[in-house]
């Protein structure tokens, strides 16, 4: 088992740039956030985010509808910019700990996406913990592409943070070898597993943004239960099989109680034959796409990823 690195350690692992950034995240958060209702919860989340919203990008537009499938209708923003040349269908699910979260929080991110490839986005609300437990998320992500599946003849790419990267990645697992099966997965530190054992639940317990007690506390909510299985029907890495699976790529956070389950997740399935490639982003921690627009470091993943998405296409 790693050593865990003291709380005190991380003024030292990351620069002053970072910590104004969590210093400024951290004022929507009180000490005793994780007793607090869910709705007190939510809407700190919420007012958090705004407080980093920037303006759309030139030209882009979105608009709001409800997706009929064969789950009852389900939120959907989709994004587009005009006179371009699409080459894929993007399929964003957000995170938030499967409690957090909706069309408004990764409102930005997705815009950023879209126009940074130009390709139309469409993203995914899907019902949260304590609500609608485990495993309602997932058969909304589930239901939600199936109904856009058949909207579209365009390359299906899935992408999706935190827990919203779990539900991409169950997608791909349930849908390969079917007609329209995604041809890629995207996944930025991603939620994979619920084995809690893993070294990095230990070594960056103290994380900022996201830590170890945290993350125990959302698969509670959204297990309804202080028992977390470390194998559980469903979750990536719980799958026996890794073959057949989409083209991959991982982003993960080098601070994050998260980052062995994106290492696992991609040497499992180039074991079986996939392709899966891991980017280690140096000097980050969980939930950095929100400071995109804030720290240099953040700005330089978040134009990997876009990158990335379009050579998938080339």
């Amino acid at each position: 088992m790693s050593t865990r690195i003291p709380a005190e350690s991380y003024t030292h692992l990351l620069n002053t740039e970072y910590w104004a950034f969590i210093n400024l995240i951290n004022r929507f958060f009180p000490e005793d956030f994780a007793a607090r209702s869910v709705d007190e919860q939510r809407q700190a989340y919420h007012l958090m985010l705004a407080s980093l919203a920037v303006p759309y990008p030139t030209n882009l537009s979105s608009h709001d509808q409800y997706l009929s499938t064969d789950r009852g209708l389900i939120p959907i923003r989709s994004y587009q910019m005009p006179a371009e040349q699409a080459r894929a269908q993007l399929i964003y699910f957000h995170g938030g700990g499967f409690v957090l979260g909706g069309l408004e929080s990764h409102d930005g991110i997705c815009a950023d996406l879209c126009a940074a490839t130009g390709w139309p986005l469409t993203a995914v609300e899907y019902r949260l913990a304590p609500e609608h437990l485990f495993p309602a998320a997932l058969e909304d992500a589930m239901a939600a592409y199936q109904a856009l599946a058949e909207q579209t003849n365009l390359p299906l790419i899935l992408i999706g943070d935190s827990a919203g990267a779990c539900l991409a990645a169950h997608v791909a697992h349930q849908r390969r070898g079917q007609a329209k099966a995604p041809l890629a997965q995207v996944l930025i530190y991603p939620v994979l597993g619920s084995d809690l054992s893993l070294d990095s639940y230990e070594r960056y317990a103290l994380a900022p943004l996201l830590s170890t007690a945290s993350m125990t506390s959302y698969w509670q909510s959204w297990l309804g239960s202080k028992q977390i299985p470390p194998q559980l029907a469903g979750i990536p890495l719980a799958d026996a099989d890794f073959s057949g699976l989409p083209t991959t790529l991982v982003f993960s956070a080098e601070f994050d109680p998260l980052v062995d389950e994106a290492r696992v997740y991609c040497e499992k399935i180039q074991a079986a034959g996939g392709k899966a490639t891991w980017y280690h982003e140096q000097g980050l921690t969980h939930g950095y796409l929100h400071a995109r627009h804030q720290l240099a470091a953040a700005k330089a993943s978040f134009v990997r990823i876009h990158t990335a998405l379009k050579a998938l296409v080339a």
